[in-house]
Protein backbone atom coordinates (compact mmCIF):
# COMPACT_ATOMS: atom_id res chain seq x y z
CA UNK A 1 0.00 0.00 0.00
CA UNK A 2 1.49 3.32 -1.07
CA UNK A 3 0.01 6.41 0.40
CA UNK A 4 -0.06 9.77 -1.31
CA UNK A 5 -0.16 12.89 0.81
CA UNK A 6 -1.64 16.27 0.10
CA UNK A 7 1.08 18.79 -0.61
CA UNK A 8 1.33 22.31 -2.04
CA UNK A 9 1.25 22.41 -5.85
CA UNK A 10 2.55 25.54 -7.50
CA UNK A 11 2.59 24.45 -11.14
CA UNK A 12 0.07 25.46 -13.83
CA UNK A 13 -3.23 23.56 -13.78
CA UNK A 14 -2.75 22.58 -17.43
CA UNK A 15 0.02 22.18 -19.96
CA UNK A 16 2.83 19.65 -20.08
CA UNK A 17 2.77 18.91 -16.35
CA UNK A 18 -0.93 18.01 -16.49
CA UNK A 19 -0.34 15.88 -19.59
CA UNK A 20 2.48 14.01 -17.85
CA UNK A 21 0.37 13.47 -14.71
CA UNK A 22 -2.51 12.14 -16.80
CA UNK A 23 -0.17 9.87 -18.77
CA UNK A 24 1.25 8.56 -15.51
CA UNK A 25 -2.28 7.86 -14.23
CA UNK A 26 -3.10 5.86 -17.38
CA UNK A 27 0.09 3.84 -16.93
CA UNK A 28 -0.57 3.19 -13.22
CA UNK A 29 -4.05 1.91 -14.12
CA UNK A 30 -2.48 -0.25 -16.88
CA UNK A 31 -4.66 1.30 -19.60
CA UNK A 32 -2.42 3.62 -21.66
CA UNK A 33 -4.03 2.79 -25.02
CA UNK A 34 -7.59 2.01 -23.90
CA UNK A 35 -7.58 5.02 -21.56
CA UNK A 36 -6.35 7.40 -24.26
CA UNK A 37 -9.01 6.10 -26.67
CA UNK A 38 -11.68 6.58 -24.02
CA UNK A 39 -10.50 10.13 -23.29
CA UNK A 40 -10.92 11.02 -26.98
CA UNK A 41 -14.68 10.38 -26.56
CA UNK A 42 -15.07 12.35 -23.33
CA UNK A 43 -17.14 15.56 -23.64
CA UNK A 44 -17.64 14.99 -27.36
CA UNK A 45 -20.99 15.20 -29.21
CA UNK A 46 -21.10 11.41 -29.76
CA UNK A 47 -19.25 10.56 -26.54
CA UNK A 48 -19.94 10.85 -22.82
CA UNK A 49 -19.78 13.61 -20.22
CA UNK A 50 -16.93 13.90 -17.76
CA UNK A 51 -17.74 11.80 -14.68
CA UNK A 52 -16.25 14.49 -12.45
CA UNK A 53 -17.98 17.64 -13.61
CA UNK A 54 -20.07 16.89 -16.74
CA UNK A 55 -18.20 19.75 -18.52
CA UNK A 56 -21.02 22.30 -18.68
CA UNK A 57 -20.06 23.74 -22.09
CA UNK A 58 -22.61 22.37 -24.60
CA UNK A 59 -20.62 23.61 -27.60
CA UNK A 60 -18.04 21.29 -29.22
CA UNK A 61 -14.85 23.33 -29.65
CA UNK A 62 -11.91 20.93 -29.32
CA UNK A 63 -10.85 17.31 -29.49
CA UNK A 64 -9.53 17.61 -25.94
CA UNK A 65 -12.39 18.87 -23.79
CA UNK A 66 -11.28 17.70 -20.36
CA UNK A 67 -9.06 18.68 -17.48
CA UNK A 68 -6.40 16.66 -15.68
CA UNK A 69 -8.75 15.62 -12.87
CA UNK A 70 -11.48 14.55 -15.29
CA UNK A 71 -8.93 12.52 -17.22
CA UNK A 72 -7.76 10.84 -14.02
CA UNK A 73 -11.36 10.03 -13.07
CA UNK A 74 -11.76 8.25 -16.41
CA UNK A 75 -8.45 6.42 -15.91
CA UNK A 76 -9.73 5.11 -12.57
CA UNK A 77 -13.02 4.00 -14.15
CA UNK A 78 -11.41 2.10 -17.05
CA UNK A 79 -8.62 0.64 -14.90
CA UNK A 80 -7.37 -2.87 -15.62
CA UNK A 81 -6.93 -3.42 -11.87
CA UNK A 82 -9.46 -5.76 -10.25
CA UNK A 83 -10.58 -6.11 -6.64
CA UNK A 84 -11.56 -9.75 -6.14
CA UNK A 85 -13.17 -11.57 -3.22
CA UNK A 86 -9.66 -12.75 -2.26
CA UNK A 87 -8.77 -9.15 -1.43
CA UNK A 88 -11.63 -8.95 1.06
CA UNK A 89 -10.69 -12.33 2.54
CA UNK A 90 -7.31 -10.81 3.43
CA UNK A 91 -8.59 -7.52 4.94
CA UNK A 92 -11.21 -6.71 7.55
CA UNK A 93 -13.51 -3.73 7.14
CA UNK A 94 -11.99 -2.23 10.29
CA UNK A 95 -8.55 -2.40 8.67
CA UNK A 96 -9.79 -0.95 5.38
CA UNK A 97 -11.46 1.94 7.23
CA UNK A 98 -7.95 3.12 8.09
CA UNK A 99 -6.83 3.18 4.46
CA UNK A 100 -6.85 6.43 2.50
CA UNK A 101 -9.35 6.98 -0.32
CA UNK A 102 -6.42 6.92 -2.74
CA UNK A 103 -5.16 3.54 -1.51
CA UNK A 104 -8.65 2.05 -1.71
CA UNK A 105 -9.09 3.42 -5.25
CA UNK A 106 -5.79 1.87 -6.33
CA UNK A 107 -7.03 -1.65 -5.47
CA UNK A 108 -9.23 -1.60 -8.58
CA UNK A 109 -12.81 -2.30 -9.59
CA UNK A 110 -14.99 -4.85 -7.82
CA UNK A 111 -15.47 -8.11 -9.71
CA UNK A 112 -18.27 -9.68 -7.62
CA UNK A 113 -21.22 -8.53 -5.55
CA UNK A 114 -20.21 -8.45 -1.88
CA UNK A 115 -22.11 -8.14 1.40
CA UNK A 116 -20.86 -7.17 4.84
CA UNK A 117 -20.69 -9.97 7.41
CA UNK A 118 -20.59 -8.48 10.92
CA UNK A 119 -19.42 -11.72 12.52
CA UNK A 120 -16.18 -11.76 10.51
CA UNK A 121 -15.95 -7.98 9.88
CA UNK A 122 -15.38 -8.77 6.21
CA UNK A 123 -17.14 -8.40 2.93
CA UNK A 124 -18.12 -11.82 1.60
CA UNK A 125 -19.11 -12.71 -1.96
CA UNK A 126 -22.83 -13.19 -2.65
CA UNK A 127 -24.68 -14.24 -5.79
CA UNK A 128 -26.20 -11.71 -8.14
CA UNK A 129 -29.75 -12.77 -7.28
CA UNK A 130 -29.11 -12.20 -3.57
CA UNK A 131 -27.44 -8.85 -4.30
CA UNK A 132 -30.40 -7.65 -6.38
CA UNK A 133 -32.90 -8.86 -3.77
CA UNK A 134 -31.03 -6.99 -1.02
CA UNK A 135 -30.86 -3.83 -3.10
CA UNK A 136 -34.53 -4.14 -4.04
CA UNK A 137 -35.59 -4.54 -0.42
CA UNK A 138 -34.02 -1.19 0.47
Amino acid sequence: MTSKSVRPYREPAGGWGALKALSDALLVQRVPVKGAATLRRMNQPQGFDCPGCAWPDPKHTSSFEFCENGGKAVAWEVTAKRCTPEFFAEHTVTELAGWSDYDLEMVGRLTHPMAYDAASDRYLPVGWDEAFQTIGSH
